[in-house]
């Protein structure tokens, strides 16, 4: 039986009031020890949520410090724009007295016969017959609870793959035991950077400086593919975007971030 994204980050929710706390450990990490950013920013939404009782329609995280684990992260909530369909809210996510994540958000729902959808989801090749990335970090990390397989381009943090020259790479992905809810998504999401390397023909390295993700479709799928596209890599910095499809084809979200590139043979804090 899966588990939902709440449960998987063990949030804790001590006393009735818009204060939470995220245990750090290596499971919430990227490997390294510190907090695997989509950890973060999933929080925040699920924070949100909660909070409000309503379901998130989009979020951005801006990462002012990274943290090593084992610590936890204290959540506080504000909601400066409370309405009767959508309501706006800030998470701001500290250590003592040092920030380490802020999260804007909206949550709501309304009712339109307005609808429609632009995008369209590209061809890729089942789960099944994709080559998965496997373990790729000696140490624990988030990396052992997502499954990733490669459907076109190269997975720029190992260079499993081939890279393209359009900047684009597809993977499939899957949380196999959580429920692919908001937070779980946000998680899946912070795999975008890994088109960074494909785009380049190299493996490389980088830091998010934000990650934003806008909600579509609420629909639950096995699968999740992803539809990287790198837009630009430059001054030391890089801007890409993810758009996320479910197994029929249906738009679940799209994400984008920015972020610090790093060459691993220079890779410096």
């Amino acid at each position: 039986m899966k588990i939902s994204s709440t449960q998987f980050l063990n949030l804790g929710h001590p006393v009735d009031t818009h204060r939470w706390q995220l245990p750090i450990t290596a499971d919430l990490t990227g490997g390294r020890g510190s907090l695997f950013g989509g950890a973060g920013l999933a929080a925040g939404i699920v924070a949100l949520e909660q909070a409000t009782e309503k379901p998130v329609i989009w979020a951005t995280g801006q990462y002012l410090s990274i943290i090593q684990q084992p610590v936890t992260l204290d959540l506080e909530v504000t909601l400066p724009a409370v309405g009767r369909n959508v309501s706006q809210g800030r998470v701001v996510g500290h250590l003592g007295d040092k920030e380490i994540i802020t999260i804007l958000g909206a949550v709501g729902e309304r009712s339109d016969e307005s609808a429609g959808m632009w995008l369209q989801c590209p061809e890729a090749a089942n789960p099944s017959s994709c080559r998965d990335i496997g373990r790729h970090n000696e140490s624990a990390s988030m990396h052992d609870n997502v499954d990733i397989r490669i459907a076109s381009g190269m997975f720029g943090f190992s260079g499993m793959g081939e890279p393209r020259d359009d900047g684009r790479s597809l993977l499939w992905a899957r949380m196999p035991n959580v429920d692919h809810d908001a937070g779980a998504l946000a998680i899946i999401a912070d795999y975008m950077p890994s088109a960074l390397g494909s785009a380049l023909g190299k493996i490389m390295h980088c830091t998010s400086i934000d990650n934003t993700i806008r909600y579509a479709n609420r629909e639950m799928t096995e699968w999740i593919l992803c539809d990287n596209r790198m837009e630009f890599v430059g001054n030391g910095f890089a801007y890409g975007t993810m758009h996320m499809w479910s197994e029929r084809g249906n738009l679940l979200a799209t994400a984008s971030q920015t972020m610090i590139v790093r060459t691993p043979a220079s890779d410096t804090k």
